[in-house]
């Protein structure tokens, strides 16, 4: 099993949103939407927020009068850029480990693309715990590389970060061990997303796709295995005649637990 590999962000905030113009992310936004959903006020911690893009999401959607929105996140330069998405939230520095809110502050909260990011998952879910109020409610969403069904070109050409993700990523079943462990009463995992792409090398290339800061998978690269990769990408390009496709076919899992 591969080190856990830590993701600077402070380095690659500028560019982090790029891949929202190239996914459609359909499946998070209705499986966040409808976890958040209910008539009554809530307040909603999102812990990782990163630029605030999901932030944005959830407000648009709420009634300003009726929820009291929050974001976490230790970056300082992640949240100048979710100060500019979503000016509504409350953003604080902070990490997932250590919440600055007093016991029973809010009815939901969640985490999208964040949790392998966290140092001690086992310590956050209890914060989450101690935040939630009665008939709360925790969601994460992210993948689970651990059940070796996705078909991603990252996986494919830069080799190291299967592995990688391995160690940072738990399957979903131990996070609902965890959730259970930590206090939680009831625990569910379902599918939130499949995302699906083919893009040519060049196309890939034009968009910014072939970069450390596109996604954390390869942010966590070293310069001589990012290299490496993208010379394996290049002479599969010139095997293809230059035609290389590369394949992005990936699910994304929810689990959700209840206080």
């Amino acid at each position: 099993m591969a080190e856990k590999r830590v993701t600077d962000y402070d380095t690659i905030a500028d560019d982090y949103d790029a891949r929202y113009g190239l996914y459609e992310y359909a499946g998070v936004r209705e499986t966040l939407l409808g976890f958040l959903g209910g008539p009554a006020p809530l307040a909603i911690l999102e812990v990782g927020c990163g630029t605030g893009h999901w932030l944005a999401e959830v407000h648009a959607k709420a009634s300003a009068e009726r929820h009291l929105l929050a974001g976490v996140d230790p970056s300082a330069p992640m949240l100048a850029r979710a100060r500019l998405a979503a000016p509504a939230a409350r953003l604080v520095r902070a990490r997932a480990e250590d919440l600055p809110w007093q016991g029973g502050a809010f009815d939901r909260i969640f985490c999208v693309n964040a949790l392998h990011h966290f140092a001690d998952r086992a310590r956050f879910f209890e914060e989450a715990r101690r935040l939630l109020k009665p008939g709360g409610g925790l969601l994460t969403i992210g993948k689970d590389p651990h059940v070796d069904q996705d078909s991603w070109w990252v996986y494919d050409y830069f080799t190291e970060t299967r592995e990688i993700d391995k160690a940072r990523y738990a399957r979903v079943r131990t996070l609902r061990g965890e959730m259970a462990h930590a206090g939680f009463a009831w625990a569910d995992s379902m599918q939130a997303d499949h995302l699906e792409a083919v893009r040519s090398l060049a196309d890939a290339q034009r968009s910014g796709m072939i970069a450390p800061s596109f996604t954390s998978q390869l942010t966590v690269l070293s310069s001589d295995e990012f290299n490496q990769g993208l010379e394996r990408l290049r002479a599969a390009d010139a095997a293809a005649g230059g035609e290389l496709q590369l394949v992005t076919d990936f699910k994304l899992y929810a689990t959700v637990g209840w206080v």
